[in-house]
C-alpha cells in the first residue's frame, strides 16, 4: 500500500509540475503541509519556477504542488534515530518541529550532510543542507494551469463508491479530514473497528481501519484532535450506512 501511495504522490506531482508550464505570476506562499492553515515555510517570488519535489512525505491533492525548497535548515530528529558519535542513522525523517507529530520534510539519505546544533528533550535538531519538501497552492496562482480550480476541502469528504452504498467496493485513496476517536465497545454491542473519524456536529462519518500503518508513536495521541487521513473508504453494511477507511498515513492537522 506504501508504494502505491508513494507512486500516486510521484503521479500527483508530475501532473501539478505539468501544470506550471509558466511562472509564477504573483508570489506563493509555501506550506509545511498541504493545507492554507498550515506552517509558512517561505514564499516564493513572482517568476519563479517552483522545482518539484521528488519524494513527498504527503502526496499532493489537486490544486497543490509539493515542492523542493533549496537552503540550509534547522530540523529534529527523534533521539531513537541519532547514533552513538551523534549521526543521524540513514532513513530517519527530519521533523519541522521536535514534536512527533509536526510535519516530516525531509528523510537522511545516505551522504547527506547533517550538523549537529542543540538538544530538545526527545530530539536533537541539526543543520542540514539539503532541500526539504514544501507546498503551494495553485489555484491561488492565475497563470498556473489551465484546469479548474481545486474545490474547497469540507471537514469530511467521500466520493466514489463509498458515497453509493455498494458493499465491497471502494473509491481511489483520498485525503479525508475530521476528528479521530476510539469507539466504546460494550458487552451487548461490539464495534467492528476501535478508532472513528467524526464530523463537525459529532457523528460518526467512517470507521477507521488503521491496521496498515506503521506508528511508532502511541495512536492515542491523535485522539480527540483534527487529523488529516489518506486511505481508501468503502462501505460495509448493504443499506450503505456505514463505511471504513483504511488508513494509508494519518497526520494531525
Amino acid at each position: 500500500m506504501k508504494l502505491r501511495a508513494l507512486l500516486l504522490g510521484f503521479l500527483l506531482a508530475a501532473g501539478s509540475s505539468a501544470l506550471l508550464a509558466e511562472p509564477l505570476s504573483r508570489d506563493a506562499s509555501i506550506y509545511a503541509r498541504p493545507d492554507a492553515s498550515a506552517t509558512v515555510l517561505g514564499v516564493l517570488p513572482t517568476g519563479s519556477d517552483p522545482q518539484p519535489a521528488l519524494d513527498p512525505a504527503e502526496p499532493a491533492p489537486y490544486g497543490w504542488m509539493a515542492v523542493a525548497v533549496a537552503g540550509n535548515h534547522e530540523l529534529y530528529v527523534d533521539n531513537k534515530d541519532v547514533g552513538k558519535n551523534l549521526d543521524v542513522k540513514p532513513g530517519s525523517f527530519f521533523y519541522l518541529r521536535p514534536d512527533r507529530r509536526a510535519p516530516v520534510v525531509a528523510t537522511m539519505l545516505p551522504g547527506d550532510k547533517a550538523e549537529l546544533a542543540n538538544l530538545h528533550g526527545d530530539f536533537t535538531s541539526y543543520k542540514v543542507e539539503k532541500p526539504i519538501t514544501g507546498y503551494i497552492k495553485l489555484s491561488g496562482n492565475p497563470g498556473a494551469g489551465r484546469g479548474p480550480a481545486a474545490p474547497a476541502r469540507a471537514p469530511v469528504i467521500v466520493a466514489g463508491a463509498a458515497a453509493t452504498g455498494e458493499v465491497g467496493r471502494a473509491a481511489l485513496p483520498r485525503f479525508f479530514e475530521g476528528r479521530f476517536a476510539a469507539t466504546q465497545n460494550f458487552i451487548t454491542y461490539k464495534h467492528p473497528y476501535n478508532f472513528q473519524l467524526l464530523d463537525p456536529s459529532g457523528n460518526r462519518f467512517a470507521y477507521l481501519d488503521v491496521s496498515r500503518l506503521l506508528l511508532t508513536d502511541n495512536i492515542a495521541l491523535f485522539e480527540d484532535r483534527v487529523v488529516i487521513v489518506y486511505g481508501t473508504a468503502r462501505t460495509i453494511n448493504e443499506q450503505g450506512t456505514k463505511r471504513v477507511i483504511e488508513v494509508e498515513s494519518l497526520h494531525l492537522k
